[in-house]
């Protein structure tokens, strides 16, 4: 299997690339042909027609929620910069397929059943300390009425846990920030656990243990994955979502 799949729901089609799928993004490397060449496998996995129909992020680490409509058809299918300003996208349309770029970073799906929303959240470490993926659910609460067990969650392929050591800056900014849960020394050295502190964001709003599956899959390590910090091969994989009709 060339994608990694979120599979619990048979209406939802959600999935991340691999290194066989090759480079998704054009903001890494230059030869954007290839790049084209590559999203075009995209579109017969997500049963949508043309790059028109696949919505992308102008994603720069931040904690901005877009809901996209059909006012964003084409948006990223040119260029990275023609993308929608947010690091996290929700949609209701069923026609519309939405992406995220990451290699180490945390790709977040989720799906709200009764109220036909799809969305997927891209959480790096500025992100995460940012609490983008706190603040997207609130969001949600506040301009969609979503209950927090009426979510569910995925997240996808990123740094764990074991490869992930910061510096002294970065273990201040984990403490300014107020992650400090998800620090942990391993070997005599502070290591940053992103994953976990995306997850206690969703359950400090209400969102049950149960409705939040985990990959568990490392980027550092799987070959699967694209990893910003091995840096070869070079290149970005893309976490998209789609509700069916």
């Amino acid at each position: 299997m060339k994608a990694i799949y979120w599979e619990k729901f048979k209406e939802v089609i959600a999935f991340t690339s691999t290194v066989e799928m090759g480079n998704m993004a054009f903001q890494v490397g230059d030869n954007h042909d290839l790049v084209r060449k590559n999203r075009r496998s995209l579109y017969p996995l997500l049963k949508i027609l043309n790059k028109e129909r696949l919505v992308l992020v102008h994603q720069s680490h931040s904690d901005v929620v877009k809901e996209v409509t059909k006012d964003d058809i084409g948006k990223g299918s040119r260029s990275f910069e023609s993308g929608v300003e947010a690091d996290a996208l929700y949609t209701k349309d069923t026609s519309i397929a939405l992406g995220v770029f990451h290699a180490d970073c945390v790709p977040l799906f989720f799906y709200v059943p009764n109220k036909g929303i799809v969305g997927v959240i891209h959480a790096g470490f500025k992100g995460t300390l940012k609490h983008i993926t706190y603040k997207t659910l609130q969001y949600l609460i506040e301009k969609e009425n979503v209950l927090p067990d009426e979510i569910y969650f995925y997240i996808g392929p990123a740094r764990q846990i074991k490869t992930f050591v910061l510096n002294e800056d970065g273990i201040q900014n984990v403490i300014d920030n107020k992650c400090l849960d998800s620090l942990r020394i391993i070997d005599g050295k502070e290591h940053f656990d992103m994953v976990k502190s995306n997850t206690l964001d969703l359950i400090k709003l209400g969102v049950p243990l149960s409705h939040i599956d985990n990959s568990q899959i490392d980027t550092v390590e799987d070959e699967r994955c694209f990893s910003a910090y091995k840096k070869e091969p070079l290149g970005r994989m893309v976490s998209v979502i789609r509700l069916m009709k």
